[in-house]
């Protein structure tokens, strides 16, 4: 009889350990997009977290934006952000190389603005975009 309740009781505790792990690496969350000047309607949003890199996942396969932030550093920082077939254009930022980035945080809700560089959709030109991400994580 100990042995099923202690087997019970480590079931229990592993439930509850796995559960509390999965809380703090994936949520739900809600975000908004504008790039060159148009706001994009993508409901699928997702945000994890490995070690202090915050990643945010907006829109899916054919048309979406990754953002990656270094919540390490002081400020925080946006590393890259990678822009699908959003608003025509398709392009990217990346910390150390073209284009800029400003990084705010406030609460739970992540703002990153500033330009990508890339083509656009349509003609395949290259161009660079404005852009402005705000989530909430």
């Amino acid at each position: 009889m100990p042995n099923r309740i202690a087997a019970a009781a480590t079931a229990a505790l592993a439930i509850v350990v796995l559960g509390a792990c999965g809380s703090q690496t994936a949520n739900s969350s809600t975000a908004s997009v504008t790039v060159d000047g148009k706001d994009a309607r993508m409901q699928a949003v997702k945000c994890s977290q490995i070690d202090w890199y915050r990643t945010i996942d907006i829109g899916g396969d054919l048309a979406g934006v990754t953002a990656v932030v270094d919540q390490h550093a002081q400020p925080l920082t946006a590393i890259s952000v990678r822009i699908k077939n959003v608003g025509g254009f398709t392009g990217a930022y990346s910390q150390g190389g073209n284009g800029d980035a400003n990084m705010s945080f406030s609460g739970d809700k992540y703002t990153i603005s500033g330009t990508a560089n890339g083509y656009k959709t349509d003609t395949n030109e290259p161009a660079s975009a404005a852009f402005k991400i705000s989530a909430t994580c």
